[in-house]
Parts: structure tokens; C-alpha cells; sequence
């Protein structure tokens, strides 16, 4: 059965935490205060759950686990943190690092303890993270020594975080030691804004309070799209319209059982919310062509007093390629409309119809995000290369940049072959001022889609068992690596060092 939010602080932590990680209840703030409230038995809670995640997990809930344990600044976290930080190969973050310094002495002893047991290669983060403490310590003291001795860049970086006076005269002889000029600037710069930092015995500056209610919304419902469709039933009996509607939405665009469809047909009919019957409306597109469903959509779209919200649900529910002049009609009306013009504008493109880009171009100028949205995604849909360069100016907003990059990498003016697509990643790349890693797989998943629309095989995420060995071995045929090297991979240029000490240091 559902865990309901009046139901929270009633259910044991472990329990809340388990849903959450098999997407049964949202990550939201009415979540972390019932976790909050009770320190010990989320404490006893987030170590289970760090120690074995749930077999039927559809969540990853390790950084809402770090979330929570940084929330109560506890030495109890250290286990939790060390694991992160043996496994943070691209570089310690910020808030790993933070989170240990919060904790101060705490932490000095287990991560010297880390230091001493882990590969050598690694051992450089566990000394930054050491240094970061501010914490004096004889044999941190003498690690950093070492340090400077045999990088002075990176010994000079800890010296300087860890602000401990003794260090300054190794300082100023590894820059006496140090040769003028040669290449040594970057190793003779560190050191002397090391000796300077210490000797000016500044105040470190305090972290700003970590405030875990800011990183989640208030509210967030089920992760409906990975509950089984039974499970998602249940959630159209819930009290609060709001998960009834998100429930039945997520059935848009699947296919639907017999029970589902009867279901939603129910909710469409008799749900007191026009919001409900709208997602109901909309969740049944996938049996549009059944009569009993045709029939409903069809007298509801036909229906200008119906309410905004279920009228849309018809609407987009009605949208498919071959759409005839009837449609088209209901279309330019809602289009009309500025409380109805986004779903008008997902409608076109789901039509696949060229026949409305003077109003996809009209509607990617929209001052209204949500109109923009859908006509950013008609652009890469159809695809409507003639709007591509219009989607650029889209890169610099936060909340349309990730939509944008993935429609013009569909629809930008470009040669599409396994050779060329990597050059064109390479230019969206650069025109998007570099993209991180969520947004490279974004846009080489759009770049393999591209390909597949010409009749190639997908080069970035490709099938398991689709590329043959003779495959590989012809010319330009290997698939393109998106995945960034990890800095304790082994350095492609086949040198046999870790990625960080060969062509990874450079960069």
C-alpha cells in the first residue's frame, strides 16, 4: 500500500527510506522533515541502508544518504564518507570535502587511517581532504612535508590549507631549492601565496550552514514511470488530486492494459478535478484508437466548455501523424489560447507535421517557459534544421539549456555519418561553453538517435552485442567513447600510469 505524507512521521525511518529507494513516495522536503525530527532512528536507518541497498531499488539514494548525514554533522557519517571518497575518481567534490571538514578532529585520525591503506595514486586526494581540516597534526605534518618535497605545486596547495606554521620552513626551502625560471613559475607561485597564507594567519573562512530543506522541493511526488502499473493504480484512490494526476499522466505514451485503460476511463468520466481527467485523458492515448476511448476523447475535444485541463488531455491524447483538418482546427484554437498554447504547441509536434513551423518558430520567442519548452522540442522532433540556430540562445537558460542542446544536436545542419558526428559533438560542445557530464550523455544520445534516423548504428551508447569483432576492425566502424576517463583508469595513450599522473595531469 502507499505511504502517504500524513503518514510519515508514523512510519518507521527505515521504512520511509526503503519506499523512496523503490520510488513508492518522492525525495521532498515533507520526507526529510519526518527524518529530521528524529535523529537517532534515520541515524540507525542510514547505516542499513548505505550497508545493503534494497534488491527492488529503482533509486539510487546515495547522495540524499550523504544529504541526510551531513544534515546531522555526526562522526557517525565518517564510514559513509571515506567509501565516497574512495570512489571519488574524478576528483574529490566540494561538498565531500566540506562535509569533512564540519566534522573537524573527528575526521583526522580515520582518513589518516585512509591515507595509509589506500593505492598510492589515490593517496594524493586523501591528503588534500586531510589538509582541508585545519587541523595540526604531527605525522599530517609530516605527509605534507613529503609532499612538498616531491611536488612542491601540490605540497605547497596542502601546506597552505592546512595553515600550520611549523611547515613554513620546508616551504621556503623547497623555493630556495627551487631553479629561476625553467618552467618553474606555477611551482614558485603556489609557494610563496603558501608562505604568505600562513604567515598572515588569516581566519579560514566558515563554511556556510549546509541547509538540506533547500536542495529538495517541497513537494515531489512517486517515481510513477518505475512502479509496476499496479502499483500506480493504487495511487488514483489518493486524497490529494495532485497524485492522482501525476499517477495517471505517467501512462501517457506506454502501452496500457485492458485494466489500466478501464481505469483511467473511470477517472476521465467521474474524478471531482478537471486536472485528473485531463492526465486520465491523456494517459489513455496509447488505446486512442479503440472505440469506447476515441469516443470520449473526441466529445470532450468537441466540448469548448470543458475545463482548460481536461481539454488539453483530449487534445494531446488525439495527437498522432495523419491528424486530419478537424484536429488541425482544435489545434490553431488552442494555439489561440495563452492557457492552452503549450499543450498546443506538444501537440503539433506530435503530429510530426511540418505544416505548423511558422507557429513552433513564433512560439520558441514565447516569454511563457513552457510554450518555449514544447517548441524546443519540436524543433528537434521534426526535426526543423531551419530553427536549429535558434535554439542557441537557449543554452544560457538554466532550466531550457539541457532540452535545447538535445534538440539541436537532432536537428542543427550537419553531415550525419559515424565520422562526422563526433566532429559535430565536438562543435556543440564548444558553442555551449563546454558541457558537463549529464549533458554530454544527453547529446550523445541525440547524436546516436541522428544516426539511427540515417540508417547507421548507434556509435555512443551501442547495443551490448551489436558490434562484431570484424566490425570493430573496419575502417571508422568503432563505436565513440562518451564516457570521460576516470582519473584512476589506465591513461589511453597506453602508457601503463593512472590517467591522473600521465595525459590527466596536463589537462
Amino acid at each position: 500500500m502507499p505511504i502517504f505524507p500524513d503518514q510519515y512521521d508514523r512510519t518507521p525511518a527505515l521504512n520511509l527510506l526503503r519506499a523512496a529507494e523503490q520510488g513508492r513516495i518522492g525525495f521532498d522536503q515533507r520526507l526529510l522533515r519526518s527524518l529530521l525530527a528524529r535523529q537517532e532512528e534515520t541515524l540507525d536507518a542510514l547505516d542499513k541502508l548505505a550497508a545493503s541497498p534494497g534488491e527492488d531499488a529503482v533509486a539510487d539514494l546515495t547522495e540524499q544518504i550523504f544529504d541526510l548525514y551531513r544534515s546531522f554533522r555526526t562522526p557517525r557519517a565518517l564510514p559513509f564518507y571515506l567509501e565516497l571518497l574512495k570512489h571519488s575518481h574524478e576528483g574529490v567534490p566540494d561538498a565531500l570535502v566540506e562535509a569533512f571538514v564540519e566534522l573537524g578532529e573527528a575526521a583526522v585520525e580515520p582518513l589518516l587511517e585512509a591515507y595509509r591503506t589506500a593505492p598510492e595514486d589515490d593517496r594524493p586526494d586523501v591528503l588534500f581532504v586531510l589538509a582541508s581540516l585545519g587541523v595540526p597534526h604531527p605525522e599530517l605534518r609530516g605527509l605534507i612535508r613529503e609532499a612538498i618535497e616531491a611536488d612542491p605545486y601540490e605540497g605547497a596547495m596542502c601546506a597552505s590549507l592546512c595553515g600550520d606554521p611549523e611547515l613554513l620552513p620546508d616551504l621556503r626551502g623547497a623555493l630556495e631549492r627551487l631553479p629561476e625560471g625553467g618552467g618553474h613559475t606555477h611551482e614558485r607561485r603556489a609557494l610563496v601565496e603558501a608562505i604568505e597564507e600562513i604567515e598572515s594567519r588569516r581566519q579560514r573562512e566558515e563554511i556556510e550552514p549546509f541547509d538540506i530543506l533547500a536542495l529538495y522541493p517541497e513537494e515531489a511526488p512517486p517515481l510513477f514511470d518505475f512502479l509496476a502499473p499496479a502499483d500506480v493504480l493504487e495511487y488514483l484512490d489518493h486524497p490529494d488530486p495532485r497524485y492522482r494526476a501525476a499517477a495517471a499522466a505517467s501512462f501517457a505514451d506506454t502501452e496500457i492494459s485492458d485494466r489500466v485503460r478501464d481505469r483511467l476511463l473511470d477517472c476521465a468520466r467521474l474524478d471531482a478535478d478537471a486536472a485528473v481527467r485531463g492526465a486520465a485523458l491523456r494517459g489513455l492515448a496509447g488505446r486512442a484508437g479503440e472505440p469506447e476511448v476515441s469516443h470520449l476523447l473526441n466529445d470532450v475535444l468537441r466540448d469548448p466548455a470543458r475545463p482548460a485541463e481536461e481539454w488539453t488531455g483530449a487534445l494531446t491524447a488525439l495527437a498522432e501523424p495523419g491528424a486530419g483538418e478537424e484536429f488541425r482546427r482544435f489545434v490553431l484554437q488552442a494555439y489561440d489560447r495563452a492557457e492552452t498554447r503549450a499543450a498546443a504547441v506538444e501537440a503539433m509536434w506530435r503530429t510530426r507535421s511540418r505544416r505548423y513551423l511558422p507557429q513552433i518558430a513564433a512560439a520558441l520567442k514565447s516569454g511563457d517557459p513552457a510554450v518555449a519548452r514544447e517548441a524546443i522540442y519540436a524543433v528537434g522532433v521534426l526535426p526543423a534544421e531551419e530553427l536549429a540556430l535558434e535554439l542557441v540562445p537557449f543554452f544560457q537558460h538554466d532550466d531550457l539549456r539541457e532540452a535545447a542542446l538535445f534538440s539541436y544536436a537532432l536537428a542543427v545542419r550537419h553531415e550525419t555519418t559515424p565520422k562526422s558526428v563526433r566532429r559535430l559533438f565536438e562543435k556543440i560542445a564548444e558553442r555551449a561553453g563546454g558541457l558537463s557530464g549529464e549533458e554530454e550523455e544527453e547529446v550523445a544520445h541525440a547524436l546516436d538517435m541522428r544516426l539511427e534516423r540515417e540508417g547507421y548504428r548507434p556509435m555512443f551508447f551501442p547495443e551490448e552485442d551489436e558490434f562484431e569483432e570484424e566490425d570493430l576492425e573496419a575502417p571508422g566502424a568503432g563505436p565513440a567513447k562518451s564516457e570521460k576517463v576516470g582519473r584512476n583508469d589506465p591513461c589511453p595513450c597506453g602508457s601503463g600510469k593512472k590517467y591522473k599522473k600521465c595525459c590527466g595531469k596536463a589537462e
